[in-house]
């Protein structure tokens, strides 16, 4: 297997460097997620697997002799399903810290009634976002918790794209 096919795409890729170059971006990916880049360059990181997948994806179509614009829809799909992901991951780990800061209050959220009214009220709402500008560790951790939401979302698109792609076969015989 010719490593460049990974990087480049200007090479041909065959089912079996096609299938393993998509297992090391997702090995490397969630690397990413887990332990991070130095100094914050995660989103560096992050595009660089997005071209690298977007290559590959190239190259697959190269090899079967077909065209390379549909090489760009798994990409643009898995990036719009990790962004959904990451939203209602983010909106889930939001949700309990409301329930924590208006505990912290002296909201009964048993009550129902009492957390609604709690909850609606306007001055609620500001010193909740205040909290949260204040708080940059508490938004860091929500900002963690959607990332393997992300990634699930993501890998999942391209899987599902993998398994087509894979069985495309050459068109010139």
């Amino acid at each position: 297997m010719n490593p460049l096919v990974l990087f480049l795409p200007v090479y041909r890729a065959s089912t079996t460097a096609f299938l393993a170059g998509l297992g090391v971006l997702a090995l490397l990916d969630f690397a990413r997620i887990e332990f991070g880049l130095l100094g914050g360059l995660s989103w560096i990181g992050m595009l660089a697997i997005w071209f690298f997948t977007l290559s590959l994806h190239i190259n697959r179509r190269r090899h079967a002799e077909r065209g390379v614009g549909l090489a760009f829809l798994p990409l643009v799909l898995a990036v719009i399903v990790k962004g959904i992901a990451a939203f209602f991951a983010m909106v889930a780990s939001l949700y309990p810290a409301m329930l924590r800061f208006a505990e912290d209050n002296g909201v009964d959220t048993d009550d129902p009634v009492a957390l609604n009214e709690a909850l609606s009220e306007p001055g609620f709402q500001q010193e909740f976002s205040r909290q949260l500008q204040e708080n940059p560790e508490m938004v860091a951790q929500m900002l963690e918790s959607s990332g393997i939401s992300s990634f699930i979302g993501f890998w999942l698109v391209i899987a599902i794209f993998a398994i087509w792609f894979a069985r495309m076969v050459r068109t010139g015989g």
